[in-house]
């Protein structure tokens, strides 16, 4: 008996112990409102971490931070400072907690909300600043304190902090009025109960975000929204991602999250207008490469999803349409572009190959160039079976199908030498691997372009701020964006492979702040 009451005392207190985290954790983020359009989780603990602030470098900068602080100060204002610089936790929040900003159109000022672990010590910390004439001292509102920051507020109770962002005083009233409102908001009135909210907080990344493209300015939100069907909202399209700091590289990777049937449709009929890239034309294209794009294209389901568009089809007449499906459907497999040299005296050199069926959709293209508005002086010429030039002012861009291959350049030198492949090829490329089983792929080569000579010629002679920048951009590899169904990734690698990215970039900045 007693044996019994032991086990169900202990199950008891580890529900009750749950319980209580769960509320903790709920009870801060509660203040997000449910209409939020984006928001972003930051783990401030795991950022410290990779940044390497424990290492024994940054406790020698922690002391130089110390000792210039300590000059200027009272006793008992720096002991307080020093006691948070050492330990960030005594400033009263929570820094293993995560920090979340939100944007929401019913509460229009971008804010950021934290746990607080302590209120006497935030209250504490604010005192000081207070003394010291950083900010205004702490006052009381309904059911919380505040303290007017630089363009903005800051207002926290027991258990959450709010730093809202303002544009001016005018907005304080207004602004004080929501934060009363969303410091009282129940969980099941919050960002809680969505399902974008719910799969963002399940990510491991050291910053995690969701963001709907009601989100976007409207200016943007409308060309974007080109294509989709009337009966599809800006708040149904959201995406989910986390930003990873890791060893050598900073990974974005984001995935389509909808509640939507048509938006589901949607998705769906993209992804199957898009296929996995072979690699076709990797060896036509030089390992030094500025930039390269590779894509896996269906054709026909391109054409399908832009045929049910009411714009599309406004825009395309039935005269012509038989005609345009043609020249789409012909696409089938790779398309890669790249861009290949920049120069002072001339237009950029870029190379572009395809895989298409058959070569109709280049003699269509010739037949009606006379509907294309080419502009004045501007015309395309036929060199032979299949082989084109366009003549436009100062440049001349040639184009055929070889082999069921369409290509295009504007170097004669290339265009002389197409569908020969290059002695060190993009095979060699420090992204070649990543490129495999994607359905689009677009590096940028950092160490090619600085490799420029007008890029070496702009250095030299761009001043110290210029140098600082080139000598950032030097610690860079490549710049890649790829996707594969409905996952992206943009990953910026860098040289060093051992050491951690955001390690790297703080070491870089105390570096030029001299610490």
């Amino acid at each position: 008996m007693v044996k019994k009451m032991i086990s169900r005392f202990s199950v008891l207190a580890v529900l009750i112990v749950v319980l209580a985290a769960c509320s903790k954790t709920s009870e801060y983020t509660s203040v997000i409102p449910a209409d939020a359009s984006a928001v972003a989780s930051i783990n401030l603990k795991s950022l410290l971490k990779h940044a390497g602030a424990d290492s024994k470098e940054n406790e020698a900068a922690k002391e130089k931070l110390i000792e210039a602080l300590k000059s200027g100060m009272n006793a008992a204002s720096f002991q307080q400072i020093e006691k948070i610089i050492k330990n960030p936790n005594e400033s009263g929040l929570d820094i293993e907690s995560p920090f979340y900003i939100f944007t929401s159109p019913t509460f229009a000022y971008p804010t950021l909300v934290a746990k607080v672990n302590n209120e006497d010590n935030l209250h504490a910390i604010l005192d000081v600043m207070a003394k010291e004439q950083v900010c205004p001292a702490v006052a009381e509102g309904d059911g919380y304190s505040y303290v007017a920051i630089d363009g903005g507020l800051l207002a926290f109770n027991h258990a959450t902090a709010m730093i809202v962002t303002l544009n001016g005083i005018s907005q304080v009233e207004d602004a004080q009025k929501g934060i009363t409102n969303l410091m009282k908001q129940s969980a099941d009135n919050s960002i809680s109960k969505s399902g974008a909210f719910q799969k963002m907080s399940k990510q491991k990344s050291d910053i995690n975000f969701f963001a709907s493209m009601a989100a976007i300015p409207a200016s943007y939100s409308r060309q974007i929204s080109f294509g989709l069907p009337a009966e599809i909202k800006p708040e149904d399209i959201t995406i989910v991602g986390g930003i990873a700091f890791e060893k050598g590289k900073i990974a974005l990777k984001t995935e389509n999250y909808t509640e939507n049937e048509a938006v589901k449709e949607l998705l769906k009929k993209q992804q199957d207008s898009f296929a996995k890239t072979n690699g076709t034309f990797v060896k036509y294209f030089p390992a030094s490469t500025l930039a390269f794009v590779n894509i896996g294209v269906k054709g026909e389901g391109l054409y399908k999803i832009l045929s049910e568009n009411e714009e599309f089809r406004s825009t395309v007449s039935i005269a012509k349409a038989d005609e345009v499906k043609g020249i789409f459907s012909s696409f089938n497999g790779d398309v890669s572009i790249g861009l290949l040299n920049v120069t002072m005296n001339s237009a950029p050199t870029f190379m572009m190959y395809a895989d298409v069926k058959s070569g109709d959709a280049l003699e269509t293209l010739y037949k009606n160039k006379q509907n294309l508005g080419l502009g004045r002086g501007d015309d395309i010429i036929q060199l032979s079976k299949d082989e084109y030039v366009f003549k436009t002012r100062g440049m001349n861009i040639f184009f055929g199908i070889k082999d069921k291959q369409l290509y295009a350049t504007n170097d004669e030198i290339l265009y002389k030498s197409i569908g020969k492949p290059s002695d060190k090829s993009i095979k060699d490329a420090p992204y070649a691997s990543d490129m495999k089983g994607k359905t689009t792929f677009m590096a940028v080569n950092t160490e090619a372009i600085l490799d420029l000579p007008v890029v070496k010629m702009l250095t030299g002679f761009g001043g110290e701020e210029f140098k600082m920048y080139a000598n950032l951009a030097s610690k860079i590899s490549y710049l890649s964006a790829s996707s594969e169904g409905e996952t992206s990734s943009v990953e910026l690698c860098l040289k060093d492979k051992d050491t951690n990215a955001l390690k790297q970039i703080v070491d870089f900045a105390k570096h030029f702040a001299g610490l």
